[in-house]
């Protein structure tokens, strides 16, 4: 017997679709506004009656004067779950031809999520009289309640019926929803989170030209209609780039910053896999923060990061509010990538960045249908790669003014002391010339003793900041590069107690016996040689725990055989890596040797991962000095550096040795540390070319 079998849907797909894919109520209005403006609408009203608590007189009115809906059109498209109209007609009529951001065919179930009973009012330019539909989503309750047998969701009925003069559009035309016995009361708390989030539908910059008005009422809860409109944020910024794309020549812009000139500059490459995209970055320094708060007191969190347009339709945060940083998701990953390098990454909160996508450029960037986040893909996964790349780049501009406020509050200082005491001698020679003035200017005098030892105590104050400032970052990065060493610290101390506890037990066993006395022997020798051993590594370990790391002279060669030689040989040996330092014994540096320490350990930390497919393993350390400098070349001969990411692989996350446990921090510690020691690192030509990677290390030599 053969035949077939066609889906069915239960009763409860509507809470599925309404209270399961909406995830609050201020994302079920946001969906239902949007309709609004897939409709062609140039206003929409949004009412709220009695909301303050739950009721049968609670209700919510959304009217827009959009081109309205027929029966047909309630019967076959708002009626039909996932309805494809949208999708086969990509845009809205003339006279505005949007771009439909509404093609999933679900948030019309939002109005469930809001209340029980729906009421639509809906009438067409060219209608004479006005469509009323009553869908009642307690029914379905009681349907799904109250009968054992199956019901199926396409079975319940909802009635309707035609109004003959009814004056509800202004225009003539729109659509109304009316939602009755709402599931939770609102606050006026809760509506300047709706006005604040309503107010970001459209791109807050540039000020949009798309006429489409948003009005927000509720007069029980002291809230009267007001126009919402997107917070324009260009004037209140402290800079403003541009990232644009050439979508008809497929060509993406490339943000980079000239720290010579200040300035931001665009180069042009082929588009990337997701497409053509454009960024808009806008940086707020402390007081324009201040700034824009006092000026949009109810939008506390607008200054928070990367917004995401489709065809001029945010997509992402869609809907979202949150006051405490902790809980807000972080889909993009800003703040993230900040706990490896605080002191220098943007975060959320000091910059605003729209993103411009479209359907037709960026086919394969799709929001999620609970619209939370998008779709996860390659090409999304590149999409917010490139914009963490042009957010850093973007940053560069932050990092170069601190550095000038600094010089110049540092450089003010100095020539405010200068100044004083300028006047101070200067008053004096005026008393030693004429003796009759020095009770005139006693006070005059002591007042300038007086500013002089208050500018020395604020340079003072100025530079103990700074260098506390610089112990912090110190123990920052320290902190930083504890992943891979504990990793290695881990594995070099299970490698080293395996023998020792293989000792101790044969030790057990058979001792006393004259038989096994020199084995015994053998393997007491073994276990003292193997805890001298564990005791370095853990001597090493506890180098973590300085904090107050002190400038000092030290032999480069006996550095590298302390690391190379001592924290790293159980390694080399259990990994058959041989390591060979040629570097004299005499070549002192000052400075803080625990930096150049974290630079060679994380260098032979990403060494032992290249070398794991090597069967011949070799590690080489070689200096050579000139003028003013010591240059020591670190090489090892494992599988190198590939060439797409060598431009970039002192950048945070960088690395081509995931799959061997690198988490991309090591090369960005290594350079953070050198700078810091005045040095600089970078990736020179192989010493075991074509094969392996050569890193060339610069430091300030006082001969």
């Amino acid at each position: 017997m053969a035949g077939k079998l066609k889906w069915r849907f239960d009763a409860s797909t509507f809470k599925l679709l309404g209270r399961g894919l909406i995830t609050d109520r201020i994302t079920a209005i946001y969906e239902l506004v949007k309709n609004c403006y897939d409709a062609n609408a140039t206003t929409v009203e949004v009412e709220f009656f009695h909301a303050q608590k739950r009721g049968s007189r609670s209700r919510i009115v959304i009217r827009d004067d959009g081109t309205g809906m027929s029966l047909a059109d309630i019967r076959d498209k708002w009626l039909v779950v996932g309805t494809s109209s949208k999708r086969k007609t990509a845009f809205s009529p003339a006279p505005f031809n949007r771009r439909y951001i509404g093609e999933k065919g679900v948030g019309r179930f939002a109005t469930d999520k809001l209340g029980e009973h729906l009421r639509i009012k809906t009438r067409r330019q060219e209608d004479t009289q006005s469509l009323s539909v009553i869908i009642n989503w307690g029914n379905y309750e009681k349907e799904i309640a109250g009968n054992e047998q199956l019901v199926l969701f396409t079975e319940l009925e909802n009635e309707y019926a035609f109004l003959d003069r009814d004056k509800t559009f202004k225009k003539g035309h729109g659509t109304e929803l009316t939602i009755t016995m709402l599931h939770e009361a609102w606050e006026r708390d809760m509506l300047l989170r709706l006005d604040n989030q309503l107010g970001r539908i459209l791109p807050p910059v540039p000020v949009t030209s798309v006429d489409f008005n948003i009005s927000l009422s509720a007069p029980e809860l002291d809230y009267p209609e007001q126009l919402i409109k997107a917070r324009p944020v260009e004037k209140l910024a402290t800079k403003h780039a541009a990232v644009p794309c050439d979508t008809k020549q497929k060509k993406q812009g490339v943000l980079h910053f000239n720290k010579d000139t200040e300035e931001f500059e665009v180069t042009y490459e082929e588009a990337k896999s997701f497409g053509p995209i454009a960024i808009d970055f806008y940086y707020f320094d402390v007081e324009a923060q201040k700034q824009f708060k006092s000026i949009y007191k109810n939008t506390e969190n607008y200054v928070e990061g990367f917004k995401i347009y489709r065809d001029g339709v945010i997509c992402t945060p869609f809907a979202e509010y949150e006051t405490v940083l902790d809980k807000r998701r972080d889909i993009l990953g800003v703040d993230k990538r900040r706990y490896a390098d605080a002191f220098n990454k943007l975060n959320t909160r000091e910059f605003i960045g729209i993103v411009h996508i479209t359907k037709d450029d960026n086919p394969n960037i799709n929001d999620a249908t609970n619209r939370q986040d998008f779709v996860d893909n390659q090409e999304y996964r590149l999409f917010k790669e490139f914009l963490i790349e042009q957010l850093d780049e973007f940053g560069q501009y932050r990092l170069s003014k601190r550095a000038d406020n600094k010089e110049r509050v540092q450089n003010n200082l100095r020539r405010a002391t200068a100044d004083v005491k300028d006047i101070g001698r200067t008053l004096n020679q005026i008393v030693r010339a004429r003796p009759e003035l020095k009770a005139v200017l006693a006070p005059t005098i002591e007042k300038a003793r007086l500013v002089t030892a208050t500018v020395n105590e604020g340079v003072k104050v100025s530079e103990d900041s700074e260098k506390e400032f610089q112990r912090k970052e110190a123990l920052y990065l320290s902190l930083m590069s504890m992943q891979d060493f504990a990793s290695e610290l881990a594995h070099g101390i299970r490698f080293t107690i395996a023998p020792i506890k293989h000792a101790a037990e044969y030790m057990i066993e058979f001792y006393p016996n004259p038989t096994y006395d020199k084995k015994v022997l053998h393997y007491a020798e073994l276990i003292y040689k193997q805890t001298e051993k564990v005791s370095a590594l853990v001597n090493f370990m506890l180098s973590y725990a300085q904090v107050d790391l002190q400038d000092s002279e030290f032999f480069v060669k006996d550095l590298l055989d302390g690391v190379l030689g001592g924290a790293y040989s159980l390694t080399f040996e259990r990994e058959g890596i041989k390591s060979e330092i040629n570097i004299k014994d005499n070549i002192q540096l000052t400075g803080k040797r625990k930096f150049l320490e974290d630079v060679i350990q994380n260098l032979a930390s990403n060494s032992i991962k290249a070398l794991k497919k090597e069967k011949d393993k070799r590690i080489l350390c070689e200096s050579y000095a000139d003028e003013d400098k010591l240059h020591i070349i670190f090489s090892d001969n494992g599988i190198g550096v590939d060439p797409k990411i060598a431009s970039k692989m002192f950048e945070m996350f960088k690395t081509t040795t995931a799959e061997e446990g690198g988490a991309g921090l090591g090369l960005f510690i290594a350079k953070s540390r050198m700078t810091a020691l005045n040095g600089t690192i970078e990736l020179v030509k192989s010493v075991f070319a074509p094969k392996g990677a050569s890193f060339c290390l610069s430091l300030p030599l006082k001969k």
